[in-house]
């Protein structure tokens, strides 16, 4: 039986030397940065509104969480990877606490409680569909859930309270 595409994605990308899969959560990080340093424009609408805005908390730190997953580990994907995807999830909150601390020194930016929430759901959901794509126990799909619930409450609320 042959393996799905994403089992075999995964391990083509594992097969590339641990530096270079490194580069792809720094440019990540690297790019939010920049993003969140800049002062937003009174005289432009955002693209979307808040919960386009806010849902791409969600998305830019799964990218964050998912990279470091990926590039975390120099063994195939297949097996036990409780300690990356902890610590994948760890990396991507932590670095999430530390862009809004960023941007509360930005003219025209907060700290926000909410997108905090957002980052950090958006990094769950991404290493727990990693886990279970890759592991499929029912555990990781519930978790995988709960996170999806998580970064929806957390869209919604940042939406709604902003």
């Amino acid at each position: 039986m042959t393996q799905p595409l994403l089992h075999r994605s995964v391990d083509a990308w594992l097969r590339v030397p641990q530096l270079v899969r490194w580069c792809v959560p720094v440019a990540g990080m690297c790019a939010l940065w920049w993003s969140s340093s800049r002062t937003p424009s009174d005289g432009l609408p955002r693209l979307g509104g808040p919960l386009v805005h806010n849902a791409m908390h969600v998305v830019a730190y799964a990218c964050i969480a998912g990279s470091v997953w990926l590039a975390w580990s120099r063994r195939p994907a297949h097996g036990p990877h409780r300690l990356r995807t902890i610590g994948a999830w760890l990396v991507a909150a932590a670095y999430g606490v530390v862009d809004e601390l960023h941007q509360s020194w930005v003219p025209g930016r907060d700290c926000s409680l909410f997108d905090l929430v957002s980052d950090a759901s958006g990094a769950a959901l991404a290493v727990l569909l990693l886990g279970g794509a890759v592991g499929g126990s029912r555990r990781w799909r519930a978790g995988a859930m709960l996170a999806t619930c998580g970064a929806l409450v957390g869209v919604l609320a940042a939406t709604y309270a902003g």
